[in-house]
């Protein structure tokens, strides 16, 4: 390990081998709550699926964008994606900042959708 490689690391707690293979990689938040809330436990394993690589995707940040094409090099076909994406949208879970746009629109439908993470899911009452 080169000392720019080790300076990088200087205080994070190095991954066990079972967690990954790289002992620094870049870690999820998914709090203990979320994921026994009912409406975690609601979602299809596509949305839940969909949510986590979103998070990943984003590197921590709460406004990001995605594609139905990244979606599918995590072997996610589009139309799970849509549904996955929809249901998210839908039970509060993130936002879809560029819905407005035209499903014609050419240009549209070549860009990424622009997505922020949302708190709705846990103000909702069971």
């Amino acid at each position: 390990m080169g000392r720019s490689q080790a300076s990088k690391n200087k205080g994070k707690t190095p991954f066990e081998p079972y967690e990954g293979r790289e002992q620094y990689s870049r870690h999820l938040r998914l709090t203990h709550d979320m994921l026994l809330d009912p409406a975690y436990l609601a979602l299809s394993l596509h949305a839940k699926t969909l949510y986590t690589y979103m998070k990943d995707w984003a590197e921590g940040e709460d406004t990001f964008t995605y594609s139905a094409s990244l979606a599918e090099t995590y072997n996610m076909p589009r139309a799970s994606f849509y549904r996955a994406r929809n249901e998210l949208v839908e039970k509060g879970f993130i936002n879809y900042l560029n819905s407005h746009l035209h499903k014609r629109d050419a240009q549209a439908k070549n860009t990424a959708g622009e997505y922020k993470f949302s708190k709705r899911w846990s103000l909702k009452q069971e």
